[in-house]
């Protein structure tokens, strides 16, 4: 699994990546995830916000901060 935050640096956005890392841990994944501030690629695909996940290359969260929980229950779905 591939999880990709293209952030541009801000709070929400960086509590959104602590997260991310501790559920990473949490379920073993394979890969860490990455944090971009370069907002080039997803401006390309024609998405626009100021934080946007991308899990596998599909669009999971944009300008969305879920509380951990959720965020937890996103991830197992992609971990089926």
């Amino acid at each position: 699994m591939r999880i990709q935050l293209y952030d541009r640096g801000l709070p929400p956005g960086k509590q959104l990546f602590a997260n991310l890392q501790t559920l990473c841990q949490r379920f073993q994944v394979d890969y860490d995830p990455e944090y971009i501030k370069d907002m080039t690629r997803v401006y390309s695909m024609g998405l626009q916000g100021n934080t946007i996940l991308l899990i596998d290359s599909e669009v999971v969260l944009i300008d969305k901060y879920p509380p951990l929980k959720e965020l937890e229950n996103i991830l197992s779905e992609y971990l089926k």
